[in-house]
This record gives C-alpha cells, sequence and structure tokens, in this order.
C-alpha cells in the first residue's frame, strides 16, 4: 500500500519537480531517489495516459540507467574485446535488447521489470551474452567451412560481415563505427516522432510484425504503417540525398 501512494505521489509531481527526483541515483543512497522499479512504472502510467513528454522524459532515465548497468555486464563479462570491440557499442547493444523485450506486450518482462528491475536486467543480459557466443560460435564455424574452398573468392567475401574477427579491425576503425552510430542513431531521434522512432526501431531491429508493434504502442494497424511510412520517408530524404 505504501508503494502505491509513493507512485502516485511521484505521478502527481510536476515535471519540473519530476525531472529533479529523476537526476538524483539510487545507487548513492539518496532518499529521495526514484528507484527503478518506480521509474518502469511511471513509464507505463505516462504511456498509458498518451503523456508523450513525461513519457519520454522517463524512457531517457530508463536508458541512462539501462547503460550504465550494460557497461558494468559488458566489463564484468570481457565482451570487449572478446566479442564487441568497442564498450559503447556493446553497452548500446544490451541496452537495445532488454528495451525490446521490456516493450513486448506478450511477455511478461514489463511486469518483471516493475517489481525487480535488477534481476531482469540480469535475466536478459544473460541472454544477449549467449545468443552473441552462439552467433559467434556459428562465424567461426563458417570461416572453417569457407576455408576449405577457394582463398579469393573466400576472402572478398567475408569483406564486411566478419570484419570484426579480423586482426586489421584497429581502434580507430572501432571508434569511427561508434562515432559513426552514435550520429546516426541521434539524427533519426531528431527527424522521427517518438512513435516514428520506436515503430522503425522494433520493426528494423527487434524483427517485430506489424501487430505486434501495434499492441506494444497501443495504437492500430494502421496507426503503425503510417508510421512507418513516415519514417522511411524522413530517413530516405535524410540519408539518401
Amino acid at each position: 500500500m505504501q508503494t502505491q501512494e509513493h507512485d502516485l505521489i511521484l505521478e502527481a509531481l510536476s515535471d519540473q519537480a519530476l525531472s529533479a527526483r529523476l537526476r538524483l541515483k539510487p545507487l548513492e543512497g539518496h532518499p529521495l531517489a526514484v528507484s527503478d522499479e518506480q521509474l518502469f512504472r511511471l513509464f507505463r502510467l505516462a504511456r498509458s495516459a498518451g503523456n508523450e513528454h513525461r513519457r519520454n522524459s522517463l524512457a531517457a532515465t530508463i536508458n541512462q540507467r539501462l547503460l550504465a548497468r550494460a557497461r558494468g555486464f559488458a566489463r564484468k563479462n570481457k565482451l570487449v574485446p572478446n566479442l564487441i570491440g568497442d564498450l559503447q557499442q556493446a553497452s548500446s547493444e544490451i541496452a537495445m535488447f532488454i528495451w525490446v523485450r521490456l516493450l513486448d506486450p506478450d511477455k511478461t518482462d514489463s511486469a518483471f521489470a516493475e517489481k525487480a528491475f535488477g534481476k531482469l536486467f540480469e535475466h536478459r543480459a544473460i541472454d544477449f551474452l549467449r545468443s552473441l557466443r552462439v552467433a559467434q560460435r556459428e562465424k567461426e564455424v563458417s570461416l572453417d567451412d569457407d576455408g576449405r574452398g577457394d582463398d579469393e573468392d573466400n576472402s572478398s567475401s567475408m569483406v564486411g560481415a566478419n570484419d570484426v574477427l579480423q586482426d586489421n579491425v584497429t581502434p580507430e576503425i572501432l571508434a569511427a563505427r561508434r562515432q559513426l552510430f552514435d550520429r546516426t542513431n541521434g539524427r533519426l531521434r531528431e527527424i522521427l516522432t517518438p512513435k516514428e522512432y520506436e515503430t522503425y526501431v522494433m520493426l528494423y531491429v527487434g524483427d517485430y510484425q506489424v501487430q505486434e508493434i501495434a499492441r506494444a504502442l497501443k495504437v492500430s494497424v494502421k496507426s503503425i504503417n503510417n508510421y512507418k511510412n513516415s519514417a522511411l520517408a524522413k530517413i530516405e530524404k535524410e540519408f539518401k540525398q
């Protein structure tokens, strides 16, 4: 009962007052800090109410905390440089992997996050690590198989797809990739509306079906198609001039 009352008090705060509370870090032990579980509950309430400004503010804070956890997980499990060449890239990929599952209405992750955000993160980060290792093993098998054929053909076909496994991938190349990713993703957030961005990410990164995205965003399939078409038109104009 106390938790429900506290959530309602937070929900009733002005945007400015809530933003000030969100800047407080729970890990630093501040008594007024908003916990990860409360944060996600407020995010769900803002989405349900259609309050896009508050939803975006809460989503940004959730993303910051996800990235912080992801950096710690990547370091602890030595993802860099063994599986992913760059810490920022590893953190972003883990965070996106978890975000997609948090937004899935057919799974229990969102309800789990509202009760034990840290445990949910750990479970899904381990799932990410497992999928990464499976993908690495498949690439290694593929490289072994390719090695039995014509060397010249194999070397040309592997350029790009497997270059992260090659010795000539320098820190400068990885840094350039990171900068390109940051610039591109940042520009997408600038030119797309929040729903267009969510639709684009879930459709082309999360590989969701249009009907699934419609349920996740609580809009019609027609609206999702409109968001998709609008996003693609903006991206076409922005990046393919």
